[in-house]
């Protein structure tokens, strides 16, 4: 009997020790927030931007189809070929409209989780305490009362802890709808009943590939039209300067995107495709990744700011000069491969279902893993010292008992933490406030750089962009020029919801310079794309 009770209590002690360093192991705090109060760290995805990716807005039978493109080096006569099914209207758009669709229709990101884990050590060691008492037959009166003041004075320290239309054309004709120069592009709209554009191009300064000729003579067969565009000769883009989307709007019945020339020398290419229209767009061969009914809110003239992503909030000047008031947005993505691109994708409308994928951080997928695993071990411990004597078993039993359950518990973290969605992120505390205050005081810092030139300077434009420039030496100083808050001190080269370098973009956590009529304006945008305008050197002009 005597030995029965010396393993028992052998066998409690080691429980106590094991579970102990494997809880403390599990449940280590990683580090703590310097704030006076707690708030949260935002993540935003990290983006990875895919081959091809172009915004379609339908509605009524008119489709506006802008795509993502990317040249680099100087003026080429390379021609970039898009086949629309009727005449196009042909316009540029931004550089900043991919950016911004970008960041705002970013998946639900789960990152901070609260460390629940806590709450099950310290309810496992209240039912321990009250478990202890009921096996020695005594009474729980104390162990109750002990509780209420250990709740009780954590209750008066929470606080101060939680604030710490065209005629028909002859059989060989080349019809010359439109040609004309948009910014940097040479762009020219064709149409031919036999496909020979291509020899057209070819003479008038346009390469295509030859590979192109079938599916081009297949298009022209089917009265298809062709918008070909080469950057200008006299163009020479800085790496990595991107020129402007092009938007075509064109009369289809059916909104498409086509397909078919990308599909010749790609083997593979993923698509992203952000769908504005009247229900829930759907490709064959094309995942959802969220669907949202957009809203549309007063532009920021009243002072309006938002703070955090959440609903999908259509802001930018660009893009809602493009879809403003369309009552769904969708946004498909593909990897498709060489024969999924040999048929154009056509948009099929469905009834609308909200859609927004959830993904965890890696910080997020550790907490959630955490919680759950720590629960599951102190049950698991707690069932194991109440029936530790009743099943007989001795000391070393009960002690290979309690390595199983630590053991099947660490196997349960590994398995949730393998198993939830994770994406990269990057993690920004206060980004929009810090957004804000970096880019309503680099004016005036522009305006201190300006004094310093003397009286008789008169900045321009460019001169402004050679200070906004990545490698300016006034960029590198602006640390120093003003007195920002200690955490942007170090940060002030960074856009806070990219983790790169802002540069010169109307895209969220960027800025532009521009002149008017009553002269320079730094115009920066919030993480919607919003734009905020502050006027440059109204002073000295005065």
């Amino acid at each position: 009997m005597l030995d029965q009770a010396a393993d028992y209590a052998y066998a409690v002690r080691e429980m106590k020790a094991l579970a102990f360093f494997v809880v403390w192991f599990l449940i280590a705090p990683p580090g703590a927030y310097g704030d006076g109060c707690f708030i949260p760290p935002t993540a935003f995805a990290r983006v990875q931007i895919p081959d091809q990716r172009a915004l379609i807005h339908f509605d009524q039978g008119t489709e506006t189809l802008v795509i993502d493109t990317s040249f680099k080096g100087d003026g080429t006569n390379f021609a970039w070929i898009v086949p629309v099914p009727s005449a196009p209207k042909v316009e540029t758009t931004t550089t900043g409209l991919f950016p911004t669709l970008e960041t705002i229709f970013q998946p639900n990101i789960i990152h901070y989780i609260p460390p629940f884990y806590w709450w099950a050590i310290v309810v496992g060691a209240f039912l321990f305490s009250i478990m202890r008492k009921l096996r020695r037959h005594e009474s729980v009166a104390g162990v109750l009362l002990g509780w209420l003041c250990a709740l009780f004075i954590a209750g008066l320290f929470l606080p101060a802890f939680a604030t710490a239309g065209v005629s028909a054309l002859p059989t060989g004709a080349v019809n010359v709808v439109e040609r004309k120069r948009l910014g940097i592009y040479d762009t020219a709209v064709l149409s031919s009943r036999d496909g020979r554009a291509l020899d057209w191009l070819s003479k008038n300064g346009f390469a295509a590939p030859t590979n192109f000729l079938p599916e081009i003579q297949a298009y022209a067969q089917e009265g298809w039209f062709f918008v070909a565009n080469k950057i200008r000769v006299d163009v020479s883009l800085s790496e990595p300067a991107k020129p402007t989307p092009l938007a075509l709007t064109f009369k289809t019945e059916r909104p498409v995107y086509p397909l078919r020339l990308t599909g010749i020398g790609n083997e593979t290419c993923r698509i992203d495709l952000y769908v504005f229209g009247p229900e829930r767009a759907q490709i064959p061969n094309f995942a959802v990744e969220r669907c949202a009914t957009p809203l549309y809110p007063r532009t920021n003239d009243d002072g309006l700011f938002y703070w955090g992503l959440g609903p999908l909030r259509i802001r930018h000047p660009g893009l809602r000069g493009l879809v403003d008031q369309s009552p769904v947005a969708t946004k498909l993505t593909a990897q498709l491969n060489s024969r999924q691109m040999k048929e154009d994708a056509y948009i099929t409308w469905y009834p609308f279902e909200e859609k927004r994928l959830t993904f965890y951080s890696e910080h997020g997928a550790v907490a959630l893993a955490t919680n759950i695993a720590v629960a599951v071990l102190v049950v698991a411990l707690l069932i194991l010292y109440w029936f530790a004597r009743g099943d007989g078993a001795n000391g070393p039993r009960i002690s290979r008992r309690c390595v199983t359950a630590v053991s099947c518990s660490v196997l349960f973290w590994m398995a949730i933490y393998l198993l939830v969605p994770k994406i990269p992120v990057f993690v920004q505390k206060r980004a929009a406030l810090m957004n804000s205050q970096l880019h309503q005081n680099i004016p005036i810092a522009l305006e201190l750089a300006a004094e310093e030139k003397g009286s008789n300077f008169t900045p321009d434009i460019a001169w402004v962009r050679v200070q906004l420039g990545e490698s300016s030496i006034f960029r590198s100083k602006l640390g120093e020029t003003l007195d920002f808050r200690p955490d942007i001190h170090s940060q002030t080269q960074t856009n806070f919801f990219t983790g790169r370098l802002w540069h010169e973009e109307d895209s969220p956590g960027n800025c532009t310079v521009r002149q008017t009529v009553e002269g320079m304006e730094y115009v920066w945008c919030d993480i919607d794309g919003a734009e905020h305008v502050a006027p440059l050197f109204r002073k000295r002009e005065e």
